[in-house]
Protein backbone atom coordinates (compact mmCIF):
# COMPACT_ATOMS: atom_id res chain seq x y z
CA UNK A 1 0.00 0.00 0.00
CA UNK A 2 1.24 3.91 -0.55
CA UNK A 3 -0.02 6.92 0.76
CA UNK A 4 -2.55 7.28 -2.11
CA UNK A 5 -4.37 4.77 -0.27
CA UNK A 6 -4.42 6.16 2.98
CA UNK A 7 -7.91 6.39 4.64
CA UNK A 8 -9.26 9.65 5.61
CA UNK A 9 -11.46 7.78 8.00
CA UNK A 10 -8.66 6.35 11.11
CA UNK A 11 -10.09 3.75 13.40
CA UNK A 12 -8.71 2.71 16.79
CA UNK A 13 -8.65 -0.83 16.02
CA UNK A 14 -7.18 -3.77 18.54
CA UNK A 15 -6.46 -6.88 16.78
CA UNK A 16 -6.25 -10.28 19.16
CA UNK A 17 -4.05 -12.33 16.88
CA UNK A 18 -4.00 -16.13 16.93
CA UNK A 19 -1.89 -18.24 19.15
CA UNK A 20 -0.77 -21.01 16.54
CA UNK A 21 1.25 -20.68 14.15
CA UNK A 22 -0.41 -20.77 10.78
CA UNK A 23 -3.37 -18.78 12.66
CA UNK A 24 -0.48 -15.72 13.39
CA UNK A 25 0.70 -15.47 10.76
CA UNK A 26 -2.48 -14.98 8.95
CA UNK A 27 -3.09 -12.10 10.75
CA UNK A 28 0.45 -10.44 10.67
CA UNK A 29 -0.33 -8.83 6.98
CA UNK A 30 -3.90 -7.68 7.97
CA UNK A 31 -2.00 -6.26 10.65
CA UNK A 32 0.60 -4.37 8.42
CA UNK A 33 -1.72 -3.03 5.61
CA UNK A 34 -4.63 -1.60 8.76
CA UNK A 35 -1.71 0.29 9.86
CA UNK A 36 -0.20 1.33 6.68
CA UNK A 37 -3.92 2.68 5.82
CA UNK A 38 -3.76 4.91 8.92
CA UNK A 39 -5.50 2.93 11.18
CA UNK A 40 -4.16 3.42 14.73
CA UNK A 41 -3.90 -0.32 15.83
CA UNK A 42 -3.03 -2.09 19.22
CA UNK A 43 -2.19 -5.81 18.95
CA UNK A 44 -2.48 -8.31 21.59
CA UNK A 45 -0.24 -11.09 20.95
CA UNK A 46 1.39 -14.10 22.76
CA UNK A 47 5.35 -13.31 23.29
CA UNK A 48 6.28 -16.51 21.01
CA UNK A 49 5.48 -14.33 18.17
CA UNK A 50 5.96 -10.61 19.42
CA UNK A 51 9.04 -9.96 17.65
CA UNK A 52 7.50 -11.02 14.11
CA UNK A 53 5.65 -7.51 14.74
CA UNK A 54 8.70 -5.17 15.20
CA UNK A 55 9.02 -4.13 12.01
CA UNK A 56 4.92 -2.69 11.97
CA UNK A 57 4.04 0.43 13.83
CA UNK A 58 1.53 -1.07 15.78
CA UNK A 59 1.30 -0.50 19.82
CA UNK A 60 1.81 -4.09 21.32
CA UNK A 61 0.56 -5.62 24.08
CA UNK A 62 2.66 -9.02 25.11
CA UNK A 63 1.13 -11.23 27.19
CA UNK A 64 2.38 -15.30 28.43
CA UNK A 65 -0.12 -18.33 27.74
CA UNK A 66 3.00 -20.99 29.10
CA UNK A 67 1.42 -24.35 29.84
CA UNK A 68 4.70 -26.14 29.33
CA UNK A 69 4.33 -27.94 33.19
CA UNK A 70 0.83 -29.37 31.78
CA UNK A 71 2.50 -30.16 29.01
CA UNK A 72 4.77 -32.43 30.96
CA UNK A 73 1.98 -34.40 32.11
CA UNK A 74 0.19 -35.11 29.14
CA UNK A 75 1.43 -39.10 27.41
CA UNK A 76 3.08 -39.08 24.31
CA UNK A 77 -0.12 -40.57 22.49
CA UNK A 78 -1.87 -36.98 23.18
CA UNK A 79 -3.70 -35.73 20.14
CA UNK A 80 -1.62 -33.01 18.69
CA UNK A 81 -4.25 -29.99 19.76
CA UNK A 82 -4.89 -31.30 23.40
CA UNK A 83 -2.31 -29.08 24.49
CA UNK A 84 -3.26 -26.16 22.59
CA UNK A 85 -6.58 -26.54 23.88
CA UNK A 86 -4.83 -25.43 27.32
CA UNK A 87 -3.17 -22.90 25.45
CA UNK A 88 -6.45 -21.65 24.46
CA UNK A 89 -7.22 -22.06 28.34
CA UNK A 90 -4.79 -20.21 29.73
CA UNK A 91 -5.28 -17.39 26.27
CA UNK A 92 -8.74 -16.88 27.33
CA UNK A 93 -7.95 -16.11 30.60
CA UNK A 94 -5.56 -13.80 30.20
CA UNK A 95 -7.17 -12.02 27.43
CA UNK A 96 -10.37 -11.30 29.40
CA UNK A 97 -8.62 -9.82 32.13
CA UNK A 98 -6.36 -7.42 30.05
CA UNK A 99 -9.74 -6.61 27.87
CA UNK A 100 -11.67 -5.63 31.26
CA UNK A 101 -8.81 -3.65 32.34
CA UNK A 102 -8.47 -1.95 28.75
CA UNK A 103 -9.39 1.91 29.18
CA UNK A 104 -9.36 2.36 25.40
CA UNK A 105 -12.81 2.52 24.02
CA UNK A 106 -12.11 0.99 20.37
CA UNK A 107 -14.01 1.40 17.31
CA UNK A 108 -13.00 -2.51 15.95
CA UNK A 109 -12.07 -5.80 17.55
CA UNK A 110 -10.65 -7.72 15.66
CA UNK A 111 -10.02 -11.55 16.86
CA UNK A 112 -8.79 -14.77 15.21
CA UNK A 113 -11.59 -17.33 14.66
CA UNK A 114 -10.58 -19.55 17.01
CA UNK A 115 -11.89 -17.10 20.22
CA UNK A 116 -15.06 -17.30 21.10
CA UNK A 117 -15.84 -13.91 21.48
CA UNK A 118 -19.61 -14.70 22.07
CA UNK A 119 -18.69 -16.62 25.62
CA UNK A 120 -15.81 -13.42 26.30
CA UNK A 121 -18.63 -11.23 25.78
CA UNK A 122 -20.96 -12.35 28.53
CA UNK A 123 -18.03 -10.96 30.88
CA UNK A 124 -16.42 -8.23 28.57
CA UNK A 125 -19.83 -6.53 27.29
CA UNK A 126 -18.68 -4.84 24.63
CA UNK A 127 -20.60 -3.99 21.27
CA UNK A 128 -21.04 -7.10 19.10
CA UNK A 129 -21.38 -4.77 15.80
CA UNK A 130 -17.69 -4.17 16.21
CA UNK A 131 -16.18 -7.27 16.39
CA UNK A 132 -14.53 -8.53 13.23
CA UNK A 133 -12.79 -12.29 13.20
CA UNK A 134 -10.21 -13.32 10.88
CA UNK A 135 -10.45 -16.83 8.97
CA UNK A 136 -7.06 -18.71 8.34
CA UNK A 137 -8.68 -20.74 5.59
CA UNK A 138 -12.70 -22.54 4.50
CA UNK A 139 -15.38 -20.92 7.13
CA UNK A 140 -17.50 -24.18 5.73
CA UNK A 141 -16.53 -28.05 6.05
CA UNK A 142 -17.86 -31.26 4.84
CA UNK A 143 -16.13 -32.88 7.98
CA UNK A 144 -17.72 -34.70 10.74
CA UNK A 145 -15.94 -32.91 13.39
CA UNK A 146 -14.45 -35.20 16.33
CA UNK A 147 -15.00 -33.39 19.15
CA UNK A 148 -14.29 -35.83 21.78
CA UNK A 149 -10.58 -35.80 21.37
CA UNK A 150 -9.15 -33.75 24.42
CA UNK A 151 -9.73 -29.95 22.81
CA UNK A 152 -12.44 -29.13 25.97
CA UNK A 153 -10.52 -30.32 28.71
CA UNK A 154 -8.33 -27.30 28.30
CA UNK A 155 -10.87 -25.12 28.50
CA UNK A 156 -12.82 -26.35 31.16
CA UNK A 157 -10.80 -24.20 33.64
CA UNK A 158 -11.50 -20.70 32.72
CA UNK A 159 -14.99 -21.80 31.63
CA UNK A 160 -15.68 -22.30 35.09
CA UNK A 161 -13.47 -19.24 36.22
CA UNK A 162 -15.92 -17.13 34.61
CA UNK A 163 -18.89 -19.19 34.63
CA UNK A 164 -18.99 -19.33 30.54
CA UNK A 165 -19.52 -22.30 27.96
CA UNK A 166 -16.20 -22.58 25.93
CA UNK A 167 -16.67 -24.47 23.10
CA UNK A 168 -14.05 -26.38 21.33
CA UNK A 169 -12.24 -24.26 18.96
CA UNK A 170 -12.04 -26.05 15.76
CA UNK A 171 -15.51 -26.60 15.66
CA UNK A 172 -16.03 -22.80 16.26
CA UNK A 173 -13.89 -22.13 13.27
CA UNK A 174 -17.19 -23.37 11.18
CA UNK A 175 -19.95 -22.44 12.92
CA UNK A 176 -22.24 -19.55 11.50
CA UNK A 177 -21.86 -16.29 13.34
CA UNK A 178 -23.31 -13.13 12.18
CA UNK A 179 -19.90 -11.50 12.64
CA UNK A 180 -18.05 -10.09 9.69
CA UNK A 181 -15.40 -12.43 8.39
CA UNK A 182 -12.20 -11.45 6.79
CA UNK A 183 -11.47 -14.87 5.07
CA UNK A 184 -7.32 -15.32 4.12
CA UNK A 185 -8.71 -17.40 0.52
CA UNK A 186 -10.98 -16.42 -2.33
CA UNK A 187 -14.13 -17.34 -3.10
CA UNK A 188 -13.33 -19.30 -6.30
CA UNK A 189 -10.86 -21.81 -3.62
CA UNK A 190 -13.33 -22.28 -1.21
CA UNK A 191 -16.21 -25.60 -1.04
CA UNK A 192 -19.43 -24.34 -1.42
CA UNK A 193 -18.97 -20.57 -2.16
CA UNK A 194 -22.75 -20.30 -2.89
CA UNK A 195 -23.36 -20.96 0.56
CA UNK A 196 -21.62 -17.88 2.26
CA UNK A 197 -23.20 -15.22 2.87
CA UNK A 198 -22.55 -11.06 3.03
CA UNK A 199 -20.31 -10.92 6.01
CA UNK A 200 -17.96 -13.14 4.21
CA UNK A 201 -14.68 -11.15 2.44
CA UNK A 202 -12.43 -12.80 0.86
CA UNK A 203 -8.92 -11.02 0.74
CA UNK A 204 -6.64 -14.30 -0.31
CA UNK A 205 -3.87 -15.64 1.45
CA UNK A 206 -0.57 -14.52 2.90
CA UNK A 207 2.21 -15.77 1.05
CA UNK A 208 5.25 -14.87 3.48
CA UNK A 209 8.10 -13.10 1.93
CA UNK A 210 10.91 -15.90 1.52
CA UNK A 211 13.25 -14.86 3.80
CA UNK A 212 16.78 -16.66 3.59
CA UNK A 213 18.00 -18.90 6.60
CA UNK A 214 21.43 -18.58 6.09
CA UNK A 215 21.60 -21.46 8.82
CA UNK A 216 19.83 -24.10 6.54
CA UNK A 217 22.57 -26.41 5.18
CA UNK A 218 20.51 -27.67 2.53
CA UNK A 219 22.42 -28.51 -1.25
CA UNK A 220 20.24 -29.30 -4.07
CA UNK A 221 21.70 -32.46 -5.55
CA UNK A 222 21.43 -30.91 -9.76
CA UNK A 223 21.30 -34.68 -10.53
CA UNK A 224 18.00 -35.45 -9.20
CA UNK A 225 14.67 -33.92 -8.70
CA UNK A 226 14.23 -33.03 -5.30
CA UNK A 227 10.82 -34.22 -3.17
CA UNK A 228 10.28 -32.32 -0.16
CA UNK A 229 7.86 -34.09 2.72
CA UNK A 230 6.21 -31.76 5.63
CA UNK A 231 3.17 -32.20 8.02
CA UNK A 232 3.49 -29.01 9.51
CA UNK A 233 3.98 -27.34 12.92
CA UNK A 234 1.33 -29.24 14.58
CA UNK A 235 0.47 -32.57 12.80
CA UNK A 236 4.06 -33.48 12.98
CA UNK A 237 4.40 -36.61 15.02
CA UNK A 238 3.45 -38.91 12.88
CA UNK A 239 5.83 -41.34 12.55
CA UNK A 240 4.79 -44.38 11.22
CA UNK A 241 3.80 -42.04 7.53
CA UNK A 242 7.42 -40.86 8.16
CA UNK A 243 9.16 -44.15 7.82
CA UNK A 244 6.64 -45.37 4.60
CA UNK A 245 8.41 -42.15 3.02
CA UNK A 246 12.27 -43.46 3.74
CA UNK A 247 10.84 -46.76 2.64
CA UNK A 248 9.18 -46.02 -0.62
CA UNK A 249 12.16 -43.27 -1.31
CA UNK A 250 15.30 -45.16 0.12
CA UNK A 251 18.17 -44.85 -2.02
CA UNK A 252 16.43 -43.66 -4.98
CA UNK A 253 18.62 -42.94 -7.90
CA UNK A 254 15.51 -40.20 -9.02
CA UNK A 255 14.85 -38.25 -5.68
CA UNK A 256 16.83 -36.40 -3.38
CA UNK A 257 14.48 -35.92 -0.21
CA UNK A 258 14.22 -33.50 2.28
CA UNK A 259 11.65 -34.27 5.24
CA UNK A 260 10.40 -31.80 7.93
CA UNK A 261 9.44 -33.30 11.17
CA UNK A 262 8.13 -30.62 13.61
CA UNK A 263 9.73 -29.52 17.00
CA UNK A 264 8.00 -32.30 18.70
CA UNK A 265 10.05 -35.66 17.02
CA UNK A 266 13.56 -36.25 18.35
CA UNK A 267 15.34 -37.25 14.88
CA UNK A 268 18.40 -39.11 16.53
CA UNK A 269 16.28 -41.49 18.55
CA UNK A 270 13.18 -41.69 15.86
CA UNK A 271 15.39 -42.37 12.61
CA UNK A 272 18.52 -44.99 13.16
CA UNK A 273 19.16 -45.44 9.42
CA UNK A 274 18.67 -42.28 7.51
CA UNK A 275 19.32 -43.15 3.82
CA UNK A 276 22.06 -41.00 2.50
CA UNK A 277 19.21 -39.17 -0.38
CA UNK A 278 17.75 -38.28 2.76
CA UNK A 279 17.48 -35.32 4.59
CA UNK A 280 15.42 -34.84 7.90
CA UNK A 281 15.21 -31.53 10.07
CA UNK A 282 12.73 -30.23 12.57
CA UNK A 283 12.51 -26.85 10.89
CA UNK A 284 12.77 -25.89 7.23
CA UNK A 285 12.47 -22.42 5.50
CA UNK A 286 9.66 -23.79 3.67
CA UNK A 287 9.15 -20.33 1.33
CA UNK A 288 12.88 -20.23 0.91
CA UNK A 289 13.34 -24.02 -0.52
CA UNK A 290 9.73 -24.63 -2.23
CA UNK A 291 11.47 -22.79 -5.76
CA UNK A 292 13.87 -25.54 -5.71
CA UNK A 293 11.29 -28.30 -5.12
CA UNK A 294 9.85 -30.49 -7.71
CA UNK A 295 6.84 -32.49 -5.91
CA UNK A 296 5.82 -31.34 -1.95
CA UNK A 297 3.82 -34.27 0.05
CA UNK A 298 1.61 -31.84 2.41
CA UNK A 299 -0.54 -32.15 5.40
CA UNK A 300 -3.24 -29.83 2.96
CA UNK A 301 -2.72 -26.91 5.69
CA UNK A 302 -3.74 -24.38 4.09
CA UNK A 303 -0.76 -21.81 4.35
CA UNK A 304 1.45 -24.95 3.13
CA UNK A 305 -0.98 -25.28 0.34
CA UNK A 306 -1.30 -21.70 -0.88
CA UNK A 307 2.93 -21.42 -1.05
CA UNK A 308 2.65 -24.99 -3.13
CA UNK A 309 0.63 -22.72 -5.20
CA UNK A 310 2.60 -19.65 -5.41
CA UNK A 311 5.49 -21.87 -6.27
CA UNK A 312 3.92 -23.87 -8.90
CA UNK A 313 4.78 -26.86 -6.77
CA UNK A 314 2.85 -29.94 -8.01
CA UNK A 315 1.78 -31.55 -4.83
CA UNK A 316 0.95 -34.63 -2.96
CA UNK A 317 -2.09 -34.04 -0.16
CA UNK A 318 -2.35 -36.36 2.22
CA UNK A 319 -4.70 -34.52 4.89
CA UNK A 320 -4.79 -35.15 8.56
CA UNK A 321 -7.89 -33.42 10.02
CA UNK A 322 -10.57 -31.17 9.70
CA UNK A 323 -10.35 -28.64 6.51
CA UNK A 324 -7.21 -30.28 5.78
CA UNK A 325 -9.73 -33.07 4.25
CA UNK A 326 -12.29 -30.34 2.55
CA UNK A 327 -9.02 -28.45 0.93
CA UNK A 328 -7.86 -31.94 -0.54
CA UNK A 329 -11.24 -32.46 -1.47
CA UNK A 330 -11.67 -29.55 -3.43
CA UNK A 331 -7.85 -29.65 -5.06
CA UNK A 332 -8.91 -33.17 -6.34
CA UNK A 333 -12.42 -31.06 -7.73
CA UNK A 334 -10.39 -28.56 -9.28
CA UNK A 335 -7.74 -31.57 -10.76
CA UNK A 336 -4.81 -29.45 -9.29
CA UNK A 337 -2.59 -32.18 -7.12
CA UNK A 338 -2.45 -35.51 -5.98
CA UNK A 339 -5.18 -36.69 -2.86
CA UNK A 340 -4.40 -39.56 -0.47
CA UNK A 341 -7.51 -40.04 1.35
CA UNK A 342 -6.28 -42.40 4.59
CA UNK A 343 -9.60 -42.62 5.56
CA UNK A 344 -10.33 -45.01 2.71
CA UNK A 345 -6.53 -46.07 1.76
CA UNK A 346 -3.72 -47.67 3.43
CA UNK A 347 -0.64 -44.97 2.31
CA UNK A 348 2.08 -47.28 2.11
CA UNK A 349 5.45 -47.50 0.72
CA UNK A 350 3.68 -48.18 -3.19
CA UNK A 351 0.97 -45.90 -2.58
CA UNK A 352 3.33 -42.89 -1.88
CA UNK A 353 6.11 -43.81 -4.86
CA UNK A 354 2.85 -44.12 -7.46
CA UNK A 355 0.99 -40.63 -5.79
CA UNK A 356 4.66 -38.77 -6.18
CA UNK A 357 5.19 -40.05 -9.89
CA UNK A 358 1.83 -39.11 -10.81
CA UNK A 359 2.25 -35.44 -9.45
CA UNK A 360 5.25 -35.13 -11.00
CA UNK A 361 4.22 -36.42 -14.27
CA UNK A 362 0.95 -33.74 -14.29
CA UNK A 363 2.76 -31.28 -13.20
CA UNK A 364 2.08 -28.98 -16.48
CA UNK A 365 -2.29 -30.06 -16.21
CA UNK A 366 -2.08 -29.23 -12.64
CA UNK A 367 -0.33 -25.60 -13.31
CA UNK A 368 -3.04 -24.82 -15.96
CA UNK A 369 -5.72 -25.48 -13.01
CA UNK A 370 -3.46 -23.71 -10.05
CA UNK A 371 -2.68 -20.34 -12.40
CA UNK A 372 -6.86 -20.08 -11.83
CA UNK A 373 -6.61 -20.21 -8.68
CA UNK A 374 -3.91 -17.99 -8.39
CA UNK A 375 -5.32 -15.61 -10.70
CA UNK A 376 -8.60 -16.04 -8.10
CA UNK A 377 -6.11 -15.26 -4.98
CA UNK A 378 -4.66 -12.14 -6.70
CA UNK A 379 -7.82 -10.33 -7.38
CA UNK A 380 -9.24 -10.94 -3.73
CA UNK A 381 -6.01 -9.82 -2.94
CA UNK A 382 -6.30 -6.43 -4.81
CA UNK A 383 -9.76 -5.97 -3.50
CA UNK A 384 -8.44 -5.87 0.19
CA UNK A 385 -8.02 -1.64 0.39
CA UNK A 386 -11.74 -1.74 -0.50
CA UNK A 387 -12.78 -4.64 1.88
CA UNK A 388 -11.24 -2.97 4.64
CA UNK A 389 -13.10 0.53 4.09
CA UNK A 390 -16.21 -1.11 3.96
CA UNK A 391 -15.56 -3.68 7.04
CA UNK A 392 -14.15 -1.10 8.85
CA UNK A 393 -16.38 2.13 7.64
Amino acid sequence: MNEALKTTNSKKILVVNGILHGHFTCSVEIVRELAEMGHDVTCYVMDEFASRLNDIPVKKVVYSADVSEIAKRLPPDAPPFAINSFMFGKAIDVLITMLSQEQTDYDYYVFDSFFEIEEMNKILKLDPSKFVKIYSSFILTDEKLDLTEGRLMGLQATSQKYNINLHDFVGLHTTPNEFKKLILTSKYFHIRPEDTDDTCYFIGPHIEQRVVDNNFDFKKDENKKLLYISFGTIFGKDIAFYHHCIEAFRDSEEYQVIMSVGKFVDINQTFKDIPANFSIYNYVPQTQLLPEVDVFITHSGFNSTSEGFANGVPMVFVPQKYDQFDISRLVEKLNVGVFLNKKEIDITADVLRTAVKKAYDNREIFREGISKIIDSFKESRNNRTAIYEKVFE
